[in-house]
């Protein structure tokens, strides 16, 4: 029996293509990704707790939509410290294993996070109607939003931090994978995986089967947004200034 999994991860880190894959091969029942957002399955249980911050509500809460063991990739940044503490502690006594995704280029995460603002594609499905129709000059795209990227980027620093103190005082070591080391080289990224697999003891018994669908999460999944770079007329300028930020911040997880 392997084990259930919470990816802790953010937005446009390749999380949904991962975690799509995972689930395919996990024996445990995948679930509606980022659950706990305010429109999604869970989202009941995160809105209630920032309006009553009752604790005791929220764990009982989470033991209940997670004792099935159902599969989980969570959005941190998006939640409260307090929420992601008890989801936590709640999915670690439960026998879930942790993973942690993010990028190793910050400034691309958030550019391309202004990006699907701008373009309102959230998706490769929606990538592949909005793209071609801006490649084409028959859609103008406004500047991006540079004081709203520096300030999330910011907050993101403080959650990834806040992350990491939580793990290392729950004596967790989770299995920490970054989205460039998956996806830039397909055959590094195969062996990635097959170590995640390993972490959390899938058995993989269609040897066939595995590779199509680990070909498809490699080679033809995600959106591309770089193809639209040129199309943003400060894309740039927004590019240098966030890696100037960055350039003096340690990286907060190691990779596994």
């Amino acid at each position: 029996m392997s084990y259930p999994y919470v990816i802790w991860t953010m937005r446009r880190t390749g999380g949904t293509t991962l975690a799509s894959l995972l689930s395919t091969l996990s024996e445990h029942t995948g679930i509606q990704h980022e659950p706990f957002n305010t429109e999604r399955i869970y989202g009941h249980i995160s809105g209630a707790f920032a309006q009553t911050g009752d604790i005791a509500q929220l764990r009982a809460d989470l033991h209940a939509s997670l004792g099935k063991t159902p599969l989980v990739k969570h959005c941190h940044e998006l939640m409260s410290p307090a929420f992601n503490e008890v989801l936590l502690e709640v999915s670690t006594a439960l026998g879930y294993r942790h993973i942690i995704l993010d990028r190793h280029s910050e400034a691309d995460r958030i550019i391309s996070l202004e990006l699907a603002y701008l373009t309102g594609a959230w998706g490769s499905d929606a990538a592949q109607k909005i793209y071609p129709a801006i490649e084409a000059g028959e859609i103008v795209l406004d500047p991006l939003n540079i004081q709203r990227a520096v300030q999330h980027t910011r907050q993101c620093m403080t959650r990834r931090q806040e992350l990491a103190k939580m793990m290392d005082a729950a004596g967790l070591s989770p299995f920490v994978v970054y989205f460039e080391d998956v996806y830039s080289d397909p055959k590094a990224g195969r062996l990635l995986i097959k170590r995640l697999l390993a972490f959390l003891e899938i058995q993989i018994n269609d040897p066939v089967a595995y590779d199509k669908l680990v070909d498809d999460a490699l080679l033809r999944r995600g959106q591309k947004s770089a193809r639209i770079l040129q199309a943003v007329p400060n894309a740039a300028v927004a590019k240098q200034e966030l890696e100037a930020m960055l350039r003096t911040q340690a990286p907060v997880f190691r990779a596994s």
